[in-house]
């Protein structure tokens, strides 16, 4: 056994081998002028870049207390000389509040904005690989293999693409999930629930993402359970799913609530503008507009985008982590 300084500086050795190689990644991509290719078509790489960064900073920039943090990408004078939302309300309000606290020193410098919002996707980026970094060591008991890891999964052509681009469903969700993957790890290796909770709702109200992984952990967990008879850690498990799927929820719902009264409290909850995208990339709203019957294809059945970096790679470790418990 290797004695705890050596232990140290091992540990000392890795992140700093991991940190020059997001260093290197941050200042030696050249994706940028390649095309991206997604259920949409294919977009230029700069314009699809910086178009995505600036509408995503629109809507942070205009989150206040003034319009009770809602979302929105502008407000619009309506036929009889109101103004009215133009809502973009589909993610937790907690990763553009970060985004407008990032860019609050620089009041009347868009550019010097744009750079402080980009500069916070970069440092998230980089934290979310050293939580991967850190629940790899916990699941390998092997640095080096930890390392190798974390690196092929974040050298990706699309986690380089989107890690300084400012956008909710990019870096800020990632961030979020590694830092359950983390607590997921913990859990697996010490047993402690209570971190791994605390890490899930922070990670909610950053984005959606992580219930990527928190499905097949307490799914594949209570399979895990039931076949070892380990009722202690099947109810383990279902409180991780319920606490999951009620704070979810609770957020979920604070957004309907702050974007019903913004619009007047004059719609109904499926006329509310989230509802409708929500239905629509779920194809709920094709089959409501036809009665549950047969039609030609639409927008409905997409999201239309490639998925975020980083919880694609996550996904196997997770689903892993838990088969590794079941012996079939």
């Amino acid at each position: 056994m290797n004695p705890p300084g050596r232990r140290r500086g091992s540990t000392a050795t890795t992140l700093v081998l991991l940190f020059l190689a997001l260093a290197t990644a941050f200042l030696f991509d050249g994706s940028r002028g390649q095309p991206v290719s997604g259920t949409l078509g294919v977009h230029e790489g700069v314009t699809y870049h910086k178009g995505m960064s600036r509408s995503h900073m629109l809507v942070a920039l205009n989150m206040s207390p003034e319009h009770g943090f809602l979302g929105h990408r502008r407000l619009v004078r309506t036929g009889d000389g109101d103004l009215a939302y133009e809502p973009y309300n589909r993610f937790p309000a907690l990763g553009y509040v970060l985004i407008k606290l990032a860019t609050l020193p620089f009041p009347n410098d868009f550019s010097a904005r744009e750079a402080a919002a980009r500069t916070l996707m970069l440092v998230l980026f980089a934290a979310a690989a050293v939580l991967a970094h850190l629940a790899l060591c916990r699941l390998t008991a092997n640095r080096w293999t930890a390392l190798a890891a974390t690196l092929l999964a974040f050298s990706s052509y699309y986690a380089l693409f989107y890690r300084d681009m400012v956008a909710t469903e990019g870096v800020v969700d990632l961030f979020g999930t590694m830092l359950v993957l983390h607590g997921m790890a913990v859990f697996a290796t010490e047993g402690r629930l209570g971190q791994l909770l605390a890490k899930t709702c922070v990670a909610l109200l950053l984005g959606w993402h992580v219930y990527a992984l928190l499905l097949p952990f307490v799914l594949l967990g209570l399979v895990a359970a039931l076949r070892g008879r380990d009722w202690r850690g099947g109810r383990r498990h279902l409180t991780l799913g319920a606490v999951a799927l009620a704070f979810g929820a609770l957020v979920l719902a604070a957004n309907f609530a702050r974007e019903y009264v913004a619009l007047g409290g004059e719609t109904t909850l499926a006329e509310l503008p989230s509802v409708e995208s929500m239905l629509m990339r779920t194809s709920l709203a094709e089959l409501q507009s036809q009665g549950g019957e047969g039609g030609q294809g639409g927008n409905g059945g997409s999201a239309g985008r490639a998925a975020p970096p980083g919880y694609v790679t996550a996904w196997p470790v997770v689903a892993a982590l838990q088969l590794k418990r079941i012996a079939w």
